[in-house]
């Protein structure tokens, strides 16, 4: 889990970047200054630092970040905002993909970013913790594994084609000799 700061979602217009234009580099400016140019390698960054007025560019490769994460926030009104975001340890390099109100195109595009971008999904609850949404080991999703052969349970280690056939029984043993027979002219 990783605590974050501050709310992204904070009386923020509606925009969204479409995960599908990503074959080709997605070029956003924010707000505030900074440019993003977004493609399945990762982001690059370029803005102006606001102290000493100095260009900055910086690439965050896909796996400097820890998820695509969703946060939702209420409105005073009882209305809801989301906002999907491509989520970094570091508050400032958090990149905003979404922030709208309808939840049913949030939920698709949180999954379609994150299956493009390769990253695992996050939610962040109301202490500004980013949990994942389901349990992954890299690419792979860990859950209990299913039980298989359910019928073996009971009889502990027989093959299956052995479990109806009686197991022998040793009785007393004889020895039998004889003499070689050698066919000679």
């Amino acid at each position: 889990m990783v605590k974050t700061t501050q709310s992204a979602v904070a009386a923020i217009a509606p925009m969204r970047l479409d995960p599908y234009a990503i074959a080709e580099r997605i070029f956003y400016a924010h707000e505030d200054g900074t440019t993003y140019a977004i493609d399945r390698m990762g982001v690059c960054l370029k803005k102006i630092l606001r102290k000493s007025g100095l260009p900055l560019s910086m690439a965050l490769p896909t796996k400097s970040f820890k998820g695509v994460a969703a946060r939702v926030k209420e409105n005073s009104d009882g209305t809801f905002q989301a906002s999907l975001e491509l989520h970094h340890h570091d508050r400032e390099l958090c990149v905003l993909l979404l922030v709208a109100d309808n939840l049913d195109d949030i939920a698709a595009d949180w999954h379609s970013w994150s299956r493009l971008m390769k990253l695992p999904m996050l939610i962040v609850d109301a202490d500004n913790i980013a949990a994942p949404v389901r349990n992954e080991l890299g690419q792979v999703m860990v859950e209990t594994p299913i039980e298989r052969r359910k019928r073996l349970r009971m009889i502990k280690h027989r093959p299956w084609f052995l479990r109806h056939r009686k197991t022998g029984m040793i009785g007393d043993v004889q020895k039998i000799t004889a003499n070689e027979i050698i066919a000679r002219n």
